[in-house]
């Protein structure tokens, strides 16, 4: 087998430069006049960047706040032995299931349409940040939160006053750089039926348009990129 993928190792900057030769120019035709499966990229574009970001938008903030609630209550120094672990666990359970998985899931439970990919994003969204989230408690400065101790304040308001001032901050940096994350996976996410960007990538690449596949896949890369420039400066700011 070793030997074999070693022989085909062989043929792949062949193949690849071939299948790239395919993709090129993209498609930047708007007419209709000429018979083919699907409309030219560029018209269905602006409809597929809007779906891909309310997905991205959508699910980021679904797990966002997901990922709060389990992150107070995950950090070790906000709560008992008892409520942490079991909690840690389960963020770990999701964060293990790949997305895509449980977009396939949610496909076959709500049917077609960006909902599967807003719920899948969501779940893994809280996976990742939950964690990300209860490290971030865990390493405040426990002056504040054992002044209102002894005060006698209860927990959420030890949690409102004492431990969300210190990491407000670090939690919506952290998001951002999910949204980034989120908006690349929900392009991938096309290949399982969830509307968007991916989905689209697909049909152009099943009707073997590769030219159409290469406009999509650079107005992804666009999309990320402005997003990225966006979510760096916004957290910039927030330093």
């Amino acid at each position: 087998m070793m030997e074999e993928s070693l022989i085909n190792l062989t043929d792949a900057p062949r193949l690849m430069a071939d299948f790239l030769g395919r993709m090129f120019p993209p498609d930047l035709s708007w007419s209709l006049s000429q018979k083919r499966p699907f409309d030219p990229p560029l018209r269905i574009a602006g409809a597929m960047v809007a779906i891909t970001l309310q997905i991205s938008l959508l699910g980021t903030a679904g797990g966002m706040v997901g990922a709060l609630i389990l992150g107070f209550l995950g950090a070790e120094n906000l709560t008992p032995h008892w409520v942490h672990h079991p909690i840690k666990i389960a963020l770990a359970l999701l964060r293990s299931i790949p997305v895509i998985l449980l977009a396939m899931l949610f496909f076959v439970a709500v049917g077609l349409g960006a909902l599967p990919g807003m719920l899948a994003i969501s779940i893994h969204s809280i996976g990742m940040l939950g964690k990300l989230f209860a490290e971030a408690c865990e390493e405040v400065d426990p002056g504040v939160w054992e002044a209102m101790d002894s005060a006698g304040a209860n927990w959420l308001q030890k949690v409102r006053y004492a431990i969300w001032p210190q990491v407000s901050a670090q939690i919506f940096s952290l998001t951002l750089f999910r949204l980034d994350m989120n908006i690349r996976e929900s392009a991938v996410l096309g290949f399982v039926g969830v509307a968007g960007l991916g989905l689209w990538i697909e049909n152009y690449r099943r009707a073997i348009d590769y030219q159409s596949v290469a406009t999509l896949v650079i107005v992804t890369m666009l999309l990320v990129l402005i997003v990225d420039q966006i979510s760096f400066h916004i957290r910039r700011r927030l330093r």
